[in-house]
């Protein structure tokens, strides 16, 4: 995105920091991490205070900063509001759970501020610790977002197939693209296990991602609608991502908590090897003070 004077840094700021966490948060309360914490038909509103960062993997991407991060979800007896996310529970009980839901895609939050990933900070989640830069070198293949044309915003339909036990979830999502934008196909295979030590609660969750050709190729790939040579075209293959999060938190109060997230995402060749991509990792890292209204 190139360089940007102080004052467009502190403006983005402020609006990231109330987009990203909508969009990934949904866990203020680290003690309540599954919409059953939500009592039927009552919302959940939070907001955390803190200083954080998400990485950028693209050239010339500005890191994004995270400093005022919301949370909002609604859980009815069926339908559902969380951050980003807008649902229906067909199935629901303490083993088991089915959703349908809509979503945005998340990968245009890299080519824009405005994007719900980069506001929102999802309780499937937990914030990611910057991993190591990875940097690619320079080369003259190297093609920054300011020479690029802008990639659409898609929104995304899938499934999501909860498996629960005491301490811990499966989930198995499944999302297409209903938008037209990129006809693309994403599949996640989650893991999350929480447990307590002293007074601090502690999440990790392992995913693994597949992402498919036509979902990359839009987003990361280089062709006729770019201002680039010929020679520097390039179609991006899909394939598997695998990330890790780990959060904590603790409680001072029933409202107030002390919060800490982490994540690290390891991004597949497909993606890495295009002229747009200078990082092989996305790393995110978020230090700060939750309040639950």
């Amino acid at each position: 995105m190139g360089k940007i004077m102080m004052s467009g840094i502190k403006i983005r700021s402020a609006v990231l920091f109330i987009v990203y966490y909508l969009a990934n948060m949904a866990s203020v309360n680290a003690a309540c991490v599954t919409p059953q914490c939500i009592e039927t038909g009552n919302w959940r509103i939070g907001i955390a205070v803190g200083a954080g960062v998400k990485s950028n993997p693209l050239v010339g991407g500005d890191a994004i900063p995270l400093i005022v991060l919301p949370d909002i979800a609604y859980y009815g007896d069926n339908i559902y509001l969380d951050n980003a996310e807008v649902g229906y529970q067909w199935q629901q009980n303490d083993t088991y759970a089915l959703d349908a839901f809509i979503s945005i895609n998340s990968e245009k939050a890299f080519f824009t501020f405005w994007h719900p990933s980069n506001v929102f900070l999802s309780s499937q989640s937990v914030l990611s610790e910057i991993g190591p830069s990875n940097d690619a070198p320079f080369n003259s293949r190297q093609i920054s977002i300011d020479q690029v044309s802008s990639r659409r915003w898609a929104v995304d339909a899938g499934i999501r197939l909860h498996k629960r036990s005491n301490h811990a979830e499966w989930q198995f999502t499944l999302k297409t693209d209903v938008s037209n934008v990129h006809n693309g196909q994403q599949f996640d295979v989650a893991y999350r296990y929480r447990w307590q030590l002293a007074d601090w609660h502690f999440t990790i969750a392992p995913t693994l991602s597949w992402k498919s050709s036509k979902l990359i190729d839009y987003y990361y790939g280089i062709d006729e609608q770019d201002n680039v040579f010929n020679a520097q075209y390039y179609h991006a293959q899909g394939g598997w991502q695998p990330s890790l999060a780990l959060s904590a938190s603790k409680a001072i109060n029933p409202r107030w908590q002390w919060l800490m997230r982490s994540s690290v995402t390891l991004l597949h060749s497909g993606m890495t090897d295009s002229p747009l991509v200078a990082k092989k990792t996305i790393g995110t890292v978020f230090l700060g003070i939750g309040y639950v209204f």
